[in-house]
């Protein structure tokens, strides 16, 4: 019988091996800035043509390579970071696999000039599909230039895969910005058909992350420092109440190494449950320092997903690290008012009577919906409004209209006054007070008339077994596990049934995900649910003397995050009228 088994040939081996390498032009321009950061190069151009598909030039003032070197960094898995297993555990470098230009090489034509310091004359290449075509001396600066040119020009297949060049131009600056956050002390050119798109001279990382996104982050980010003796945590935290409903500037690093990691997303996130919404995603600049060989970054050919010896561990010390940056700074919304380019004074001639300035208004703007990008954070009075009794601060609290949502404290030195919305401000109160009932173990459990059957599946039976305990310490008692249903004899007092269903699922998400903290998740969701669900219209009404909106303010202030409702909009709102005009 004939063998139906083949041997793949050298040039199919290597063509299926680029595709877990390099998938897109992004995947050439990240492994080729990842060369010239190990090259330790101080000045990095880049060069694109159509995305990506026509050409991708790296040039860098690098330490370059020999021409032995040059020849021989093209075949398989060669590599100057590692030499043998143990190596691999104690990885610092970006690249070390040996397989990013091997990858490159099989499916583009490549051409490399490079040159040492030690070399008088510097070396050229030009590769095709694997292959040496040719080898010259040229003279050259030091560093290293390399030009991939017509890529996947022989997998016809995956270059029908390639999407627009918009999309693939975006994937490449989504590359370049991860290598030029993490290593800001790299000045760098990012050109796109002949046209400068970045030039970024050599900053420290909040000069970087302004460079990159804009002035606006230079108020907008909080610093983040935690140093212990598993891991260092470092970079910036967007200010919450920046956060948006789309996943954007979102940068994890772990020892200068860009790494995608839902689990340590959620530990972020988490640290804001009380000040943002679900739907919302906060900016991050962080960085994690551990020591190598407590890590695995060589679980997928890209390096952007990592594994730990102590997850939980690294989830909780960052989790904390956030909160305390959070704590740190005083989070107070402000409003920045922009005078409207039309608006103009007239100028009055003879001829030309006079005529009444007019200024649009927004009608339908609402102070206390979500924040937008301009708004900025402003915590400069912060001091000056809270710093002594609350009581002698706010004597001239008053209530804007009458007995609805609002009132206006304003300072004794009249620089500004906030607005504070009663409606929001007292569901914060409560939040904060139910919360500090649940955490320390005073759940009061109501027993249903009727017990609650949830529907659920094995998987989910099987998860709720084996932690039972934790679920009924959180005030749900389970009288019945049976087939695809458990049965609820008591929930926390306050809560109603209808959300009983809800807070199972969450149960089972979180211990599944293998959250350590689910407690703390648990009594954040159901201190929230109760107090979006307390009756707000005879309290608020109730708030409404001095003496009451004096209370209320004391009471807020003493909470965690005073001035961010739960809902994540601001439930307090800073305005200074010297700025009002600032502009006319």
């Amino acid at each position: 019988m004939n063998s139906v088994i083949n041997i793949l040939s050298p040039d199919v081996v290597n063509q299926i091996a680029a595709g877990e390498v390099i998938q897109r032009p992004a995947s050439v321009v990240k492994e080729l800035l990842e060369n010239s950061i190990d090259a330790n190069s101080e000045n990095i151009e880049i060069n694109i043509e159509n995305s990506g598909k026509t050409l991708i030039q790296i040039i860098d003032d690098g330490k370059g390579m020999s021409e032995q070197d040059a020849e021989i960094c093209f075949q398989k898995h060669t590599t100057s970071k590692i030499k043998k297993t143990a190596d691999i555990l104690k990885i610092t470098t970006m690249g070390f696999r040996g397989e990013a230009l091997s990858s490159i090489a099989s499916i583009a034509d490549v051409e490399l000039c490079t040159k040492t310091n030690q070399d008088k004359i510097g070396t050229l290449i030009n590769i095709n599909n694997s292959k040496i075509r040719n080898t010259q001396k040229i003279a050259i600066k030091n560093g290293t230039s390399i030009s991939v040119k017509n890529l996947f020009f022989n997998v016809p297949a995956r270059k029908n895969f390639l999407k627009s060049d918009t999309i693939e131009m975006k994937h490449i600056l989504e590359s370049f910005m991860q290598v030029a956050i993490s290593n800001h002390n790299v000045s760098f050119k990012l050109k796109s058909n002949n046209k400068i798109i970045y030039n970024l001279n050599s900053a420290n990382l909040k000069q970087r992350i302004i460079q990159l996104f804009g002035k606006r982050y230079n108020e907008k980010v909080l610093t983040i420092k935690e140093e212990t003796s598993i891991v260092s945590v470092t970079g910036f935290l967007g200010n919450p109440i920046d956060a948006k409903r789309s996943r954007g500037e979102q940068f994890l690093f772990i020892n200068n190494r860009f790494v995608r990691s839902p689990y340590l997303n959620h530990a972020i996130k988490s640290a804001m449950d009380s000040i943002i919404t679900k739907e919302q995603h906060p900016a991050y600049f962080i960085f994690l320092s551990i020591e190598p060989n407590l890590i695995d970054i060589n679980i997928h050919p890209s390096k952007i997903e990592v594994k730990f010896e102590d997850e939980n561990s690294i989830y909780q010390i960052l989790k904390s690290a956030c909160k305390r940056s959070i704590g740190m700074h005083n989070i107070i919304p402000s409003l920045d008012f922009e005078v409207e380019e039309s608006f103009e004074i007239p100028t009055y001639t003879k001829n030309t009577p006079p005529r009444e300035p007019k200024l649009k208004i927004n009608t339908s703007f609402n102070p206390f919906k979500k924040q937008k990008e301009k708004d900025r954070l402003n915590t400069e009075h912060f001091d000056e409004l809270f710093s002594e009794e609350v009581s002698d601060k706010i004597e001239n609290a008053m209530n804007i209209d009458g007995n609805y949502a609002t009132f206006v404290i304003v300072n004794k030195q009249q620089k500004s006054f906030n607005i504070v919305d009663k409606k929001k401000a007292i569901q914060r109160i409560q939040y904060e007070k139910i919360k500090k009932k649940l955490s320390n173990n005073k759940i009061t459990a109501q027993t249903l008339i009727q017990p609650l059957e949830i529907k659920i599946n094995q998987l989910h039976i099987k998860t709720i077994e084996e932690n039972r305990e934790i679920i009924e310490l959180l005030g749900y008692s389970i009288k019945e596990i049976n087939n695809n249903f458990i049965t609820i004899q008591s929930i926390p007092a306050g809560l109603d049934n209808n959300n009983t269903q809800a807070i199972i699922e969450l149960f089972i998400k979180e211990l599944q995900a293998n959250n350590k903290s689910i407690k703390e998740k648990i009594i954040h969701e159901t201190a929230l649910k109760i107090s979006k669900n307390t009756n707000l219209k005879d309290l608020t009404l109730n708030i409404s003397s001095h003496e009451s909106l004096t209370l209320m303010l004391t009471k807020l202030l003493k909470c965690d995050a005073p001035f961010i409702a739960i809902d994540g909009a601001p439930c307090v709102i800073n305005i200074e009228p010297n700025q009002l005009f600032t502009n006319l």
